[in-house]
């Protein structure tokens, strides 16, 4: 049987015009006309037997028809002498029966409502029975609960899982819109499967909070730790620089705007080689030797590099007569001092470890277990890896975050077909290291890797959760390849703009509501939701350390004060003293 059984008689109007997926209703009854409201659910009578199409309200209009006559005669638009019109866009089908399973609601459309079909509004319990259609169909192992529908409290809201990650996903919303708490919600429940795997990109330690077997916590190396000697079993994570791809080792120590910087890039990528050569060959790995390549992952001494580039910087070489300067004497002073530069800089200190902690040919397997590794095999602890790059400098952020998700693709890449576990790179504050517009090479050597993930992450197993209160400052290829979007509260038109740029043509209506979403709200729309809708996110259970400062009671509180001497040291020092 039916959910939705209707009478004639409980009909709200019934179908004027019809075109591809728009409908117009005549309403007669003008207080039915009052209690209808812009997008709203209605349900209108099919063609087919046992289908009803499920529409939403778009528009409703009262039109005189003096009014009417006019707009048609003066500007030759399509006028309707009824008085009481409701636009409506078609979103999907609900199916009384589909082989051995009744109403089953499909978001196609097969056929389109006929003239004079009746269009009956969708509420009360006849709501609350069509939203435990759409959480039964979106049900199943890989269903995954974001919170409540504003259309129906009662009726809890399902994404699929699988389409979620698989077609990449946009989470978007202003300062204070509920980014953060959207964002833990979704942690909590991945954290929750016996075989989680995903990578949290976390700029300002606010997921610190996110507690439970399915966490596990570390950070970017800092200051502090380059004399420690603490590694990946204290939480510490070092990136070193031989982690890093040809291209990114040149945007961070080769000057573009130097006049020698192709000889410099040049001469660097051979002492590279043949610092990555001496590596392997003194640790009996032979058989790396014939097929390895400038970016293979492979350490090598910095030392050595820069004692060959102080080499050719001051060779002298036989002439006719006398002595003679070398092709690249004195040519690469600038390079060289920008690595001994980078070397010596204590905010670098994870990417220059100490000796001993990330420079053995196992370091790598070990950090890739870390990361990489789903939670069951690690003994069920740590599917969700929560790294903190609070600590990295700004101007190389991008960098950085690009070589940890180029690990991830590449590893993934080079995994067997059927070896491949799916990881998902959850990418808090993209617009600071995925930005529309780049500025140096280290931007640009990011935006390439995230770029690649998001058009060909979904065939090696990994799927981009792009999470920005800015998506109109994030790359414009990577959030078209996003085909979920979970919108909050946006006010910078901008921002709105590249919103409604990814909503169907159907559905651009709806991005109308994001300056008008309240906080917790979402406009959720894509592959991984059958019905494109607002939805309240439920509240995490470990929330985020959003950082959001009560001002005025603060300011009120006559005991409040400031640990400003603590901080004046810890920016001394480049490390947090708590």
């Amino acid at each position: 049987m039916s959910i939705l059984d209707f009478t004639d008689e409980e009909a709200l109007g019934r179908v004027q015009s019809v075109d591809t997926a728009t409908v117009i209703v005549r309403v007669d009854d003008v207080e039915a006309l009052r209690a209808l409201q812009v997008n709203r659910l209605v349900a209108l009578q099919s063609s087919l037997a046992g289908h009803k199409l499920i529409g939403v309200i778009h528009k409703i209009t009262r039109t005189a028809i003096e009014e009417a006559k006019v707009a048609e005669v003066e500007r030759g638009e399509e006028a309707h002498p009824e008085v009481n019109l409701v636009r409506i866009t078609l979103i999907g089908t609900l199916l009384d029966r589909d082989g051995t399973r009744a109403n089953i609601f499909r978001r196609t459309l097969e056929t389109v409502p006929e003239i004079d079909a009746c269009c009956f509004a969708l509420e009360g319990e006849r709501l609350t029975r069509f939203m435990g259609v759409i959480s039964e169909v979106t049900g199943g192992a890989q269903r995954l609960s974001l919170g409540a529908y504003t259309l129906d409290p009662n009726a809890e809201a399902y994404v699929n899982g699988n389409k979620l990650f698989q077609r990449h996903a946009l989470v978007v919303g202003s300062t204070g819109s509920g980014k953060s708490w959207t964002t833990a919600r979704l942690l909590e429940q991945v954290a929750e499967l016996e075989s989680a795997n995903a990578i949290v990109f976390d700029m300002h330690g606010e997921y610190a909070s996110m507690a439970g077997d399915g966490f596990v916590h570390l950070r970017v190396a800092g200051p502090g730790d380059i004399d420690a000697g603490k590694g990946l079993a204290d939480g510490v994570l070092h990136l070193p620089y031989w982690l890093m791809s040809y291209e990114a080792l040149v945007s961070m120590f080769v000057d573009r705007s130097d006049q020698n910087a192709p000889n410099q890039a040049m001469v660097m990528s051979r002492a590279i080689v043949e610092a990555k050569t001496g590596f392997l060959k003194a640790g009996g790995h032979t058989d790396v030797l014939a097929n390895f390549t400038i970016d293979s992952p492979i350490p090598f001494a910095i030392a050595s590099v820069l004692a060959e580039l102080e080499r050719l910087n001051t060779e002298m070489v036989p002439g006719a007569r006398t002595e003679k300067q070398g092709d690249f004497h004195g040519k690469l002073s600038r390079l060289i001092q920008r690595l001994e530069g980078k070397r010596t800089d204590r905010r670098l200190g994870f990417l220059f470890p100490a000796p001993g902690v990330a420079d053995s040919y196992k370091w790598l397997d070990e950090a890739v277990t870390l990361l990489l590794g789903g939670r069951a095999a690690k003994g069920g602890q740590g599917g969700v890896k929560v790294i903190d790059f609070s600590e990295v400098p700004s101007d190389i952020l991008p960098l950085i975050v690009g070589m940890v998700a180029r690990m991830a693709f590449h590893v993934q890449q080079w995994s067997a077909q059927g070896a491949r576990h799916p990881v998902a790179l959850f990418c808090d504050e993209a617009h600071l290291y995925i930005p529309q517009d780049a500025t140096s090479g280290a931007a640009e050597n990011a935006i390439a890797t995230f770029e690649r993930i998001a058009k060909e992450g979904r065939k090696y197993g990994v799927g981009l959760v792009v999470i920005s209160q800015r998506p109109a400052e994030v790359n414009r290829t990577v959030v078209s390849q996003c085909n979920n979007l979970i919108a909050m509260r946006l006010t910078n038109g901008d921002d709105q703009t590249v919103v409604r740029r990814l909503l169907p043509d159907s559905l651009g209506g709806f991005g109308d509501l994001l300056p008008v979403l309240d906080t917790g709200e979402a406009l959720v729309v894509g592959d991984a939701i059958l019905l494109p809708t607002r939805i309240r996110i439920a509240k995490p259970v470990n929330e985020p350390l959003s950082g959001t400062i009560e001002f005025w009671d603060r300011w009120a509180d006559a005991a409040a004060a400031a640990a400003l001497d603590k901080a004046v040291e810890s920016w001394r020092r480049q490390t947090l003293i708590k």
